[in-house]
């Protein structure tokens, strides 16, 4: 027994609520080990000294380290308490507590080392975000997707379809997408995401000059009012990008802030070495090292009040369902727990959606700041398993086990995967422009648990390198359309929805090697197989076959997955 992996701790990751009367324990220790047996010892928190009851765990994950022995367990009395037994190959016995391994354990004086559930909150709950759990995203990057033919727009400096660069207007608005709305409910999408969309002198509108203006290179506020009226006519939500971090150095602020230097009332809403700000040398934090992208000080309390008043704005007034929120990892938690309460009070379920590259534990384990973030960590992942073919499928399966165990269970529903944006690659792309690569991460991704997001124009074939090469214009012409992919992932969409994918149980395998994800509750399950060693495979399934590719006469090729249905009880 390796004493220095084993590892438990109350109240995080490893023991949290799943509802008010259920709670999730996690128990971590070293991969293989002489370990053969894990017992929770537990009872009400009161009552532990006088007796226990034992309850054998099932090891239910493991990475390349670690394997996880992960419990639900009904309660009467929230206030819980608990330690752990373990049984080693040779019949030894130990006890793991607050106070770590010991070979004695005593029930009566548990109250100084037991881990403990002290009672369970109702509002320390993390949850489901019953607003997207079922839903489909489609990011929408708004100058490429669909320009309204009535719409003038002197800026306008290509044909749409042309090659863009970072300095394009193709003509893309609010209007074009209202148009386009029975298109993505044909696509099965019922959730869109915006880039910015406020007053802003280029085509991607991050540099924000005034958030209470729309674009005129998209349309008027108006036109945003009667796009949100028709995206909830339509059972659908919608979620504007809220670039917060950073305002335009063109905005009233950061000019008044040039001109009248330390006398400006808002000299303190920036952060600024000197007296006034300079360019050369830079003398200001921003943006990355964007000269135009002042970044704002969100730790003064007037610039909070003022960001809280424009979401407060869109939240209310305009009844947008969330925000996706830019470089929401450089803004202060304070702030974000005060944005969260404020749009809770106009909304009870609105989608706070950060974009955070990294782990997010401290803004999502604890409930209080973000219901998601985007997944570029399972994007990752599935780049070097599909695209670059850099792990194989056992160190594919480690890597998303190791994801899971990361976050609370209620957040890991919660998440915003993807595998193409406007900040990164597109998936076509990255795959080298293999269809059935493609298909593999697209199928993996309508699996996976959360809440999957398409980036305008994957599901027709569309592919692009990096910013802007990843922006291009919308294929309209269908004539032009990949309508092998089209099939494919409207199906993935039609499955997801109809077999409530994100409600089910997760279980990752590896087998042979093939990767393997199934999703099941007490009366089915929904299994993925994906076929990326190199060689054919004979399958013998007699099932529900719901879509596949490259699955021919029950052998899975190369490069070829298969998704089937069995209406059947399925445990781990």
């Amino acid at each position: 027994m390796e004493k220095g992996s084993i590892f438990h701790l109350s109240d995080s990751i490893y023991s949290f609520p799943l509802s008010i009367n259920e709670i999730e324990i996690r128990f971590k220790v070293k991969k293989d080990d002489d370990i053969t047996k894990v017992e929770l010892v537990y009872n009400d928190k009161y009552k532990f000294h006088e007796f226990v009851k034992y309850k054998e765990l099932q090891k239910s994950f493991s990475d390349e380290v670690f394997d996880y022995y992960v419990e639900r367990i009904k309660l009467t009395d929230t206030r819980f308490a608990y330690v752990f037994r373990l049984t080693l190959k040779d019949g030894q016995t130990y006890y793991y507590s607050e106070e770590g391994i010991s070979k004695d354990y005593d029930i009566t004086k548990g109250f100084y080392n037991f881990f403990q559930v002290s009672t369970i909150n109702e509002i320390d709950i993390v949850k489901v975000n019953k607003k997207i759990e079922n839903r489909v995203f489609y990011q929408i990057f708004v100058d490429r997707f669909n320009k309204d033919s009535e719409a003038s727009n002197p800026r306008i400096n290509i044909k749409w379809g042309e090659k863009v660069n970072s300095k394009t207007i193709a003509g893309g608005n609010l209007k074009g997408i209202i148009n386009k709305i029975d298109y993505l409910k044909n696509l099965g999408v019922d959730a869109l995401y915006l880039t910015p969309i406020f007053k802003s002198p280029s085509n991607h509108k991050y540099d924000t000059v005034d958030y209470f203006k729309v674009s005129k290179d998209f349309g008027a506020n108006e036109d945003l009012r009667t796009l949100i009226e028709e995206v909830h006519k339509n059972n659908m939500i919608i979620l504007l990008d809220g670039v917060f971090n950073h305002i335009s150095n063109l905005s009233f602020f950061f000019k008044d802030v040039v001109k009248k230097g330390k006398a400006s009332n808002y000299f303190d809403w920036f952060y600024i070495d000197g007296d006034k700000p300079s360019k050369n040398p830079l003398n200001y934090k921003t943006f990355a090292y964007c000269f135009d992208l002042p970044k704002l000080n969100l730790n003064n309390p007037e610039v909070q009040k003022y960001i809280l008043k424009v979401g407060r704005h869109y939240a209310k007034d305009y009844k947008i369902d969330g925000f996706r929120l830019d470089v929401s990892d450089e803004i202060p938690h304070y702030f974000w727990i005060e944005f969260k309460k404020e749009m809770l009070k106009i909304n009870e379920d609105f989608v706070l959606i950060g974009e955070n590259w990294h782990n997010a534990g401290s803004y999502l384990n604890c409930g209080f700041e973000f219901d998601s973030i985007m997944n570029y960590s399972f994007l990752k992942a599935t780049l070097d398993f599909v695209a670059f073919k850099k792990i194989n499928a056992t160190e594919y399966k480690n890597r998303l086990v190791f994801l899971l165990m990361r976050y609370k269970t209620n957040v890991n529903f919660n998440l915003l995967n993807l595998l193409s944006s406007h900040d990164v690659d597109r998936f076509l792309s990255q795959c080298n422009k293999n269809e059935d690569k493609f298909l593999i991460g697209y199928a993996i991704l309508f699996m996976y648990i959360g809440v999957p997001c398409v980036y305008y124009g994957d599901e027709i074939g569309i592919d692009g390198g990096y910013d802007p090469l990843n922006r291009a214009c919308f294929i309209w012409d269908e004539s032009n359309w990949n309508f092998k992919i089209f099939s494919v992932i409207k199906k993935l969409i039609e499955i997801r929805k109809k077999e409530k994918i994100n409600e089910l149980e997760i279980d990752i395998q590896e087998k042979n090697n093939l990767f393997i994800l199934k999703r099941f509750n007490d009366k089915k399950s929904v299994e993925l197989i994906v076929n990326l060693s190199e060689e054919n495979v004979q399958l013998d399934i007699n099932k529900d076959i719901l879509v596949s590719n490259n699955f021919i006469n029950n052998t899975l090729k190369n490069e070829g997955f298969v998704l089937f249905k069995e209406e059947t009880h399925y445990e781990k």
